[in-house]
């Protein structure tokens, strides 16, 4: 009878490609995490000198050691300063983000593929 004949795919083949999916899926969260991360690193380097400038430029600006178009430039400055705060804000809200991303891929992975998905799927076909 033709009913009998049909195959099913090998559970362990499932769940391989599955922690495969999952593997990619974290790697790929890393990256932007890296990314977003290196961003903010340069960011808050820029932001730190900024600030400083601001900073001496204020005090020779009230020592009278410059002439008034220094409060242009420390307006432009502080200008700077807010739109570095907003943007160090915004990343960290990315960061946070894909760090929830990351941990609801681990429920995920837990409840749904199992303990293989946790293995890095290479490693488990060369050992």
């Amino acid at each position: 009878m033709a009913l009998f004949r049909f195959k099913t795919r090998n559970p362990n083949r499932d769940r391989e490609t599955d922690a495969g999916r999952m593997q990619r899926l974290r790697q790929v969260l890393d990256e932007i995490h890296d990314e977003i991360e290196n961003e903010k690193n340069g960011l808050r380097n820029r932001y730190d000198k900024v600030t400083a400038d601001a900073a001496f430029s204020q005090q020779a600006l009230e020592d009278d050691r410059v002439d008034a178009g220094m409060s242009s430039k420390i307006d432009e400055l502080t200008e700077a300063m807010i739109r570095y705060t907003k943007r160090l804000a915004s990343l960290d809200g990315q960061i946070g983000f894909v760090t929830e991303l990351r941990e609801r891929i681990e429920q995920f992975s837990q409840a749904n593929v199992g303990e293989g998905a946790s293995v890095n799927p290479v490693a488990a076909e060369q050992g």
